[in-house]
Order: C-alpha cells, then structure tokens, then sequence
C-alpha cells in the first residue's frame, strides 16, 4: 500500500480534484496526540468517511510537543486512574477546572489505554519518574510520545484518513447560520480553502508564539525557550481562529507549565530535578525561594515559574559531594551536561561569575540554619528544616559541607499554555453563552482546562482520552442540515 500520509498532490494541491469531491466529513488541525487519536477513532466508526488531519510542520517533524515528551500517564500498572486522580486535578486548579471534564477524563482514561494496545499496537510499561521522592512508577507508551504518534498515524493510514504536511490553518469559515464549514489554509505560499462538515482543533496552546507569550503572559515571556523543538509550532493559530467565531476562552493565560532545565543543553526536556537536595541561587548567590517547600514533583513547575519571575532565567543549584549518595539521583539530572566542580564554594563561585563573597555568605548561612534534629530521608517529606532563615527549606535541610561542590545553571523552560477554548465534555466548542457553536471541537492544550498548577501526567492522556471519545462521537452524530 501506497504511504497515504505522505499526502499526494490530489488531496489539497488540486482545488478543482478536492472541491469535485465534496467535503471532507472530518478535518483535523495537529497531528500530535489528540488530533490523531479523534481522526483514527473517528475513521474506526465511520467507514468509508474522508478524514483529512492538517500537519504544519513537515513529516519528519510531525506531532508537535507529543512526539517529544516521555508521555507519562497518571495512571496505575493496569491503566486505571491513579487513587488521587480527581481530587489532585481539582486541588491544583483552585477548584476552577470543569469537574464534568475532569470527571469524564477519569471514566475513560482506562478504555483510552486499553484502545490504543489492543486495536493500534501500543505497548505500555512502567518507569520511575524524575523524581526520589516519587511513590512509584507512572505508565507510559513505550517510546514515549513519538510511538504513540507513529502507530496512530499507521492506523490512520490502514483505515484510509489522510495527513497533510505543511499546511497551516489560518481561519475558520462558517455557513450563513454560524456554523463551521471548514478551514483556509495556507499551502506552499499559497492560501487556500478546504471545505469540511465538521472541524477539530488539536493544535496545541501558544508555547511558540512570542507574541501571543508577551500579550497573555506578560514581558519577556516571549523569551521562554520551548523544551522541545515540537513546541515551536504551537502558535495559538487555532485558539485565536476559534474565538474569532465567537468561542469562549477557559484556562489560565497568564500561567503556563513550565519546567527546570540546564540551558547549556540542547537536548530535549534536560531537566534539572536534584533541586531539593541543594539550594537554588540567582546571579547575585542569594536564594530566592524554599527548595524543599514540598515533593519535587508538586513543586517544580513553580519553582521553574519562579525561576523565570524572579532569578530573571538566572539560576544555580548548587549541591555538595552528598548528592551522588542519594539512591535514584541520577534520574532527576536529565541534561547531558555535567556539573561545574570545584573543590571549595569559593573557587565554584568564580567558575559561576558570581562574587565568591555573596555565595560563600550565602552557603555559611543556610548551613548555620540547618539545625534540625529530624533524620535525613530524600525519599520523602523529613521536615528536616532549616532555622531563622529567610526563604526557609522546609525539608531536605542539610549543610553543604563536603567537596566537591557542583553547580547546574538552571533556566525555565515552556512545555505548554494553560490558556485555550472553553469546551465541555464532548469537546465541543462553547460560545460566550455556554452554547455549542456548531460544527467545531477542540481538544488537548487548545482546550483550556489547567489553572494555577498542572496536575502531572495527564495533558497527553487527557488529549488521547478525548480524541478516542470525542471521534466516536462525531462518527456517531449525524450532521444537521443548514
């Protein structure tokens, strides 16, 4: 069989081959793991359908922020939700996510996981996370993000979908009633329509927009580095194309989920997780926030935040020689760089360019404080703490004493926005009265679901949990006349 996703010429670049088909029964833009997931579900119950998924980025570099992350689930072994599943994601968001979301994301993550390995061949396995103090393993895709969009992307090739590389969604048109009828496009330079009876948007949040960044995050924020090279082609096309139609918006935009990495590396998520075990510094060698304040994993997205705010993307961990003694260290060191030693605090100083005096009174200081009697666990909340310090550390206080001394420069990194759509939990797309605007879903981070924190491993889950749903639904709804 022919590769149909390396889409020929018959598809879009032919207008008059296209339009004498008619429209397409489905259109998708973004080829990560909800546009994929809603096209292969929607092509499994509707036979014989055209289902056509618009990718901007070309083949090789398909599938946005999901080809690239570990996709870690918030999921037990067997693919059952995690016992704090709900309750966390209601915590972190203050209470202002949907609970009908949350509720139904709950209900279907299982079938989603059962979906994927027995009809598209996904295997699962279970790794521990970046974390020490991490309870145990998550369920992720084996091969992370990138197997989950090359086996959906098979699939959808086998059932007769589809993928369209470099074209990119500018708007959306609608019928006389305000219903969404398709897309325009622009394709090798050159605008376009594509005509379409019902419409998904799945192009993720506004990550790789240093524009939209600046406006809804604020200055300099438009200076955040992607942690990925898919991140980059989130522009924010489909939230801004939909509230051009009149859809609601829903998320936080001025948060984002964001996370520690060293900037020396250009790899991929080159996280820096070993944080607790030291003590964060800003360019000036003095700390600015309580690095053990909680369980890394509940913490690092502000503390990546704060980074940013408040080190102005100039930060240090700085640990002594004890951090190679703590079980599992290493999996929260995810750079490729090694650390910058020196046998004394003062020596690491001038490696770092910051005054020898400011870190070395600074070091001298947290390591007065360190008096509490509590035993040292790095596996979980001590309540080791420091004492009569300001910013205090709430757990994990233990002097740093003993060379070598290592440092990570530490910058934040941008996985995703908060800020999306409103929709409800079908993914259709709401208007600014709560109503369905007709012919429109939108699901993954164009959705707006997050507020204040992210409840880890769940973004790529909840977009393959509503892409499996949300395409069965379509498939299954017939479209009203005019």
């Amino acid at each position: 069989m022919t590769e149909r996703n390396v889409l020929d010429t018959a598809v879009l670049s032919s207008d008059a081959a296209a339009d004498a088909a008619g429209p397409w029964d489905l259109l998708v833009v973004g080829c990560g793991a909800g546009g994929l997931a809603t096209a292969v579900s929607f092509a499994e119950n509707a036979p014989d359908s055209r289902v056509l998924v618009l990718e901007r980025a070309s083949r090789y570099n398909r599938g946005g922020n999901t080809t690239w992350t570990g996709s870690f689930f918030r999921l037990a072994a067997d693919g059952t939700p995690a016992d704090d599943f709900e309750s966390r994601m209601h915590e972190l968001s203050e209470g202002r996510s949907d609970p009908d979301y949350i509720a139904a994301l709950c209900e279907n993550a299982e079938p989603t996981v059962r979906w994927l390995a027995d009809r598209h061949g996904v295997e699962f396995e279970t790794r521990p996370t970046y974390f020490v103090t991490a309870r145990g393993p998550r369920l992720m895709p084996a091969g992370g993000g990138a197997s989950l969009v090359d086996k959906l992307a098979k699939s959808l090739e086998r059932l007769g979908g589809s993928i369209a590389y470099g074209v990119r969604a500018t708007s959306l048109s609608t019928d006389a009633f305000g219903a969404v009828n398709g897309v325009h496009v622009q394709e090798g330079g050159k605008p376009r329509h594509i005509a379409a009876r019902q419409v998904v948007l799945a192009c993720g949040g506004f990550q790789g927009n240093p524009e939209l960044l600046d406006r809804y995050v604020g200055p300099t924020a438009g200076e955040l580095r992607p942690i990925a090279p898919g991140g980059k082609n989130n522009k924010g096309e489909g939230i801004e194309m939909a509230v051009a139609v009149g859809a609601a918006r829903s998320g936080q935009y001025d948060r984002f989920h964001g996370e520690p990495v060293d900037p020396r590396s250009h790899q991929a998520e080159a996280l820096v997780m070993a944080y607790p075990y030291g003590i964060l510094v800003n360019a000036d060698g003095r700390r600015f926030l309580d690095e053990g304040s909680d369980t890394p994993d509940n913490t690092f997205e502000e503390v990546a935040y704060r980074i940013w705010r408040e080190a102005r993307q100039s930060a240090y961990l700085i640990c002594d020689a004890k951090l190679v003694q703590i079980e599992g260290h290493e999996r929260s060191l995810l750079t490729d760089k090694d650390p910058i030693t020196a046998p004394t605090v003062d020596e690491l100083a001038r490696k770092l360019d910051i005054a020898p005096d400011e870190l070395t009174w600074t070091v001298n200081r947290f390591n007065d404080a360190c008096r509490s009697a509590a035993p040292y666990d790095p596996t979980r909340l001590d309540g080791k703490h420091t004492v009569g310090l300001v910013p205090p550390k709430s757990n994990w206080a233990v002097e740093l004493d003993t060379g070598p001394f290592m440092a990570w420069p530490v910058h934040c990194a941008i996985t995703f926005t908060f800020g999306g759509l409103r929709t409800d939990a079908r993914s259709r797309v709401l208007d600014e009265k709560g109503g369905p605007i007709r012919g429109l879903y939108a699901l993954g981070e164009t959705a707006g679901l997050y507020y204040s924190r992210y409840p880890g491993a769940t973004s790529v889950l909840r977009a393959l949990t509503f892409g499996r749903t949300t395409g069965a639904e379509i498939a299954r709804t017939p479209v009203p006349a005019g």
